[in-house]
């Protein structure tokens, strides 16, 4: 039987991502930031958000940066105090400067990882509403953004039709160039259009929501329970 997954407020996830950042950032073994990464995604498989496709991909992405920092780091670094040396397939590396190197680099990849985590894990949507109703997010700035998000699936479907107008006509798929002015017509009408629908519904802070995003106790008790784990994990590592 498949386990139901906690269902969480985003603005919660959106806290966690802060959280969970700074802790890698002020962890100070590499070890400590794997740990921190695998914490992170067991909290996202709890909620169901993980998205394991993407995050696969993205760890391909980051394969060949990671290495090249790892070398660039260990060439740039100083050698350590104690001069200890380590052998590795037969040849002598200096101690410090691989433990250095690989901490930047897992830090580095381990930072990139969280952010792409919970930005696959989010939904803006919600986060807005959740912004506006928890926090007193200004209504007008938080509805711009939610056509803003909107508007990324216009010009996704409006590029489609260009690009079949363009095979119908050229028999060819046109260059990058002959987009821009079409797309930014579509996008003015648009944003004209969804500014005139809100503008006529009445926008106004005493407005009533159909995606109700409060936060309940069960949303607080799991932001505690989090922030309190990172907490004691830092004072553990230190």
């Amino acid at each position: 039987m498949k386990q139901k997954a906690i269902r969480i407020n985003d603005l919660v996830l959106f806290f966690l991502t802060f959280a969970y950042t700074i802790a890698v950032l002020a962890a100070s073994t590499w070890q400590t930031c794997i740990f921190l990464l695998v914490l992170s995604w067991l909290q996202l498989q709890i909620t169901g958000r993980i998205r394991w496709k993407f995050i696969g991909y993205f760890i391909l992405f980051l394969l060949l940066p990671s290495i090249s920092l790892f070398i660039t780091s260990y060439l740039h670094l100083r050698e350590g105090i104690s001069g200890s040396q380590v052998m590795i397939l037969g040849r002598a590396f200096d101690s410090y400067r691989l433990n250095m190197s690989l901490y930047l680099t897992v830090r580095a990849g381990v930072l990139s990882l969280l952010s792409f985590s919970f930005l696959t894990a989010l939904e803006y949507d919600k986060l807005v509403y959740s912004l506006i109703q928890n926090l007193r997010f200004p209504v007008s700035w938080g509805y711009a953004l939610l056509i803003a998000f909107n508007s990324i699936g216009n010009i996704r479907a409006e590029h489609q039709r260009i690009q079949e107008a363009a095979l119908m006509r050229y028999n060819r798929k046109p260059l990058f160039n002959f987009y821009i002015i079409p797309i930014l017509v579509s996008a003015t009408r648009y944003s004209q259009q969804a500014a005139m629908s809100i503008q006529t519904r009445g926008l106004n802070e005493e407005k009533s929501f159909i995606i109700k995003a409060k936060m309940q106790i069960c949303d607080i008790l799991y932001l505690t329970v989090n922030l309190t784990g990172i907490v004691i994990l830092q004072i553990i590592m230190f």
